[in-house]
């Protein structure tokens, strides 16, 4: 019996079109679901040829489809092949998962963590979970680390999670605590509540100095710590900028793009649909992917690559023609950095210009409290 290949076409006028394909190829099962598209079998030696052949008698091909026994079994072999793969993972899987495979640390400022690291899995017997003692180690880094105030160890999935809290450390750390500038300013009134302060009224401030400091000098001329509070007002400076160009290359998207999906086992592909070949010269790709699995049982994910194409285009925009809505942009810009019912003190902008190229710089000042 000989292997069949069936064959979906699309086309006007398909009758005089199908009278002079049956004059090149034998065609059997013939049907027209609608007047446009008719579908038939070939026998698979033709199936080569068969493009060529619909193209010069002026139809479209849909669709090629092999049929037969062997192309059913090809399916079936491939299809429990598949699953076969999923299976065997399936089961590694299960059996990796008793293992502990990586030991993360949180929490260290000053103690260097590979240290820690390399001390757990030191005293680490076995890398089973069900092998670990969690409060022994708990105990023993306790025990190994005397700046460690407090230590938790817990088993997450294939994970040993540490979480440490360090010792109060002296010098740098008293003020760890201190109201800190987040703005570059001007002070323009200052209301301590409690605390010491490290600036006054007409002083200018950058972004990270004191304002504050947590302590204050008792009248026994002792240092007390304390929570510091403060209202202090500022003149601060918000400001962004826009840069211009005269003459400038951009990429944009033509609209046309091209999908491939992937089913991944972990990191091993055990499915893929779509072409590896891609239909652009020049394209932007968005990569996405979903897992299919629930609960973790089996970390099966689908990953879609999407590629848009590209265009190149040249753009020319004289700056003096286009001045005041890029200024406008600079300024919107900086408009986001106000808070809800905060007042403009004052709005400046420079701009500079160097070899078609200008930068807007856009200030605004506004008066903030910066103590809070």
């Amino acid at each position: 019996m000989k292997r069949k290949t069936k064959v979906v076409v699309k086309g006007l006028n398909q009758e005089k079109a199908l009278n002079k394909l049956v004059k090149k190829i034998n065609i059997y099962n013939l049907k027209r679901e609608k007047h446009d598209l008719s579908e038939f079998e070939i026998d698979e030696v033709n199936k080569r040829e068969i493009k060529k052949i619909i193209s010069s008698v002026g139809l479209e091909i849909v669709s090629i489809n092999h049929q037969g026994i062997f192309d059913a079994f090809k399916r079936v072999i491939t299809s429990y092949g598949l699953i076969l793969a999923i299976a065997i993972c399936s089961l590694f899987y299960a059996f990796q998962y008793n293992f502990v495979l990586k030991i993360s640390i949180f929490g260290l400022k000053n103690i260097n963590k590979s240290e820690i690291i390399s001390f757990v899995d030191k005293n680490l017997s076995s890398r089973l979970k069900n092998k670990i003692n969690t409060k022994e180690l708990e105990i023993l880094i306790k025990q190994e680390y005397e700046d460690i105030s407090s230590v938790s160890v817990a088993i997450v999935g294939q994970s040993l999670v540490i979480n440490v809290n360090e010792g109060i450390l002296s010098g740098e750390d008293e003020n760890q605590n201190a109201i800190i500038s987040n703005f570059d300013g001007l002070i323009t009134d200052i209301n301590l509540i409690q605390g010491t302060l490290a600036v006054d009224v007409g002083q200018v401030v950058k972004k990270g100095d004191v304002l504050v400091y947590p302590y204050i000098i008792d009248s026994q001329g002792e240092q007390r710590s304390i929570m510091p509070k403060a209202e202090i007002f500022a003149d601060i400076w918000l400001k962004d900028e826009i840069i211009h160009y005269d003459y400038r290359i951009v990429k944009e998207r033509t609209g046309n793009k091209f999908v491939r999906q992937e089913i991944c086992l972990n990191n091993l592909v055990v499915y893929s649909h779509g072409s590896t070949e891609i239909p652009f010269n020049e394209y932007e790709l968005e990569k996405t992917s979903i897992f299919l699995s629930k609960n973790n049982i089996l970390p099966l994910k689908k990953v879609n690559y999407c590629y848009y194409e590209l265009v190149t285009k040249e753009i020319f925009e004289d700056f003096e023609s286009n001045k005041d809505i890029i200024i406008q942009k600079a300024r919107e810009k900086v408009l986001i950095f106000l808070q809800k019912n905060e007042i403009i003190k004052e709005e400046n902008f420079t701009i500079r210009e160097a070899g078609g190229i200008h930068r807007i710089e856009y200030v605004i000042t506004v008066n903030r409290n910066i103590g809070g």
